[in-house]
């Protein structure tokens, strides 16, 4: 199966943290799944390397992920998730001068993984399901495909 594999997951590899995430990973290189990226989550990893790029493609092929282009399918399911989520912002007033003022939670760049995924991958492999079950409804967990194949 394709996996789309999030940001959040392989920033608890880096810093050791969120094992059981972690283990949801190494099942899936032990089930041989294959694990592609947007190259979104390359440049949101690239900060761990300190700009390294040859570091950090080490560490993504030691991993058995791959980052593949963004096509214009992933784009556009993205966009109109990113345009519901916009509409749906909770908006607050400045205490001073009473203007509203946008409160923002998430970045495009979480809507990028979203679309990728949605459009390319059988599932998701993440620690923020949150965003991706609300703005990417048919986008399914690893972690149920794991529940599912358990049964």
């Amino acid at each position: 199966m394709r996996v789309c594999v999030d940001t959040t997951i392989l920033l608890d590899i880096l810093k050791d943290e969120s094992r059981s995430f972690q283990e949801r990973l190494y099942t899936a290189l032990a089930r041989r799944e294959n694990l592609v990226a947007p190259p979104v989550v390359f440049a949101e990893l690239m900060p761990q390397f300190k700009g390294n790029t040859r570091l950090l493609a080490e560490f993504l092929e030691e991993h058995k992920i791959v980052i593949e282009p963004l096509d214009v399918d992933s784009a556009i399911d993205a966009a109109q998730a990113w345009t519901r989520y916009i509409k749906r912002k909770t908006k607050i007033r400045c205490p001073q001068c009473g203007q509203k003022l946008n409160l923002k939670e998430h970045f495009l760049s979480d809507f990028y993984i979203g679309g990728f995924a949605s459009a390319k991958c059988g599932a998701i492999l993440t620690r923020d399901r949150g965003i991706y079950t609300k703005y990417f409804p048919s986008l399914v967990g690893y972690e149920d495909c794991l529940k599912a194949s358990s049964m």
